[in-house]
């Protein structure tokens, strides 16, 4: 009997250092059939000639040398060629537990879901590792219950980080990752889970997070944050279509996330194009007002939202700036 093929995603970009491990974790797996598909997104570095040794070891490992684009592209491209089964996806400074994708599969299978997430551990640089949650728990959603936990964090555990789930591939390929450089996770878990009949999560630490400075989430602001409004705006999208009831919600957060990336456009205006994207916000701000100060569930922006209309930019950008100072 054929064993279903596992296709592993990995992004690299100025990860040389961690490479080595990544790499290994994969080919190492308990679990044989995998393919790996390396994606080298222009990295500065040593990374694609580590990337083409294993290459020449492995012959289930496939490379792909693209510009660079951000882990996005990185990702789509590889989700272009995957012939896996299932998807999963493995940061290149990150690394896996040797059956991770043994344990994820043989729950997938028994339990008919389309995706699993599995927990992770956290290393810091200081070499100390601590699990992520410490919680026991085995949980299965459905597709709304899965939208209801993204969206209000109502006690369960589902994330939205795509590292530690494993996905039937026809949930995973019916989306791409949008072509930002930040949160693109959000966007793809909330995608894929609005089509899935069943999502299983459980407290197994299978997956391993470095906890790496200057990496893009770990980083002080910069414009690739701006993604955060991006990817809010697309979740309103899909909220409003597929599960309308959330919508008002999902809006406030948006709303939330425009203000507070406003202000840190305005706080770093020294960054280039920091003008210019705030100009932009100011105006999607005030052309979404009259459908904001309608919405019920927009608690307390409502009042930054009447100061922002109605005051001049002097006193709300103080005002704004010393909300989120």
């Amino acid at each position: 009997m054929r064993q279903p093929l596992i296709s592993v995603i990995v992004a690299i970009y100025k990860v040389e250092p961690y490479l080595r491990k990544c790499i290994d974790s994969v080919i190492n797996q308990t679990y044989p059939n995998i393919e790996l598909i390396l994606v080298n997104d222009a990295s500065p570095d040593n990374s694609l000639a580590i990337c083409r040794e294993y290459a020449e070891r492995f012959s289930n490992i496939k490379i792909i040398d693209k510009p660079n684009g951000g882990q996005s592209t990185a990702r789509n491209a590889a989700l272009d060629i995957a012939s896996g089964d299932y998807i999963g996806f493995v940061d290149g400074d990150d690394w896996i537990e040797p059956n991770m994708y043994e344990q994820m599969l043989y729950i997938m299978e028994k339990s008919d879901a389309d995706i699993v997430q599995c927990g992770w551990f956290i290393e810091e640089p200081s070499g100390e590792r601590f699990l992520k949650c410490e919680d026991k728990y085995c949980e299965e959603y459905s597709s709304d219950q899965a939208l209801d936990e993204l969206i209000e964090h109502i006690g369960g555990h589902l994330n939205t980080s795509v590292c530690s789930k494993l996905f039937k591939r026809e949930i995973a390929m019916a989306f791409r990752f949008l072509p930002v450089r930040a949160y693109e996770d959000d966007d793809f878990v909330f995608k894929t889970c609005s089509v899935a009949h069943k999502i299983i999560c459980v407290d197994t630490p299978l997956y391993n997070y470095y906890h790496r400075e200057g990496s893009t989430m770990t980083s002080v602001f910069n414009l690739n944050k701006i993604a955060l409004v991006t990817i809010q705006e697309s979740i309103c999208e899909l909220i409003q279509a597929r599960y309308p009831k959330r919508f008002d919600l999902v809006q406030r957060y948006l709303c939330s996330k425009q203000f507070f990336i406003l202000a840190c456009l305005l706080k770093h205006k020294h960054l280039p194009l920091a003008a210019k994207y705030a100009s932009t916000l100011e105006s999607k701000i005030k052309a979404s007002y009259d459908g904001y100060i309608r919405n019920p569930q927009m608690g307390r922006n409502k009042v930054m939202l009447r100061v922002f209309k109605y005051t001049p930019r002097f006193i709300w950008k103080f005002i704004l700036l010393s909300k989120f100072s």
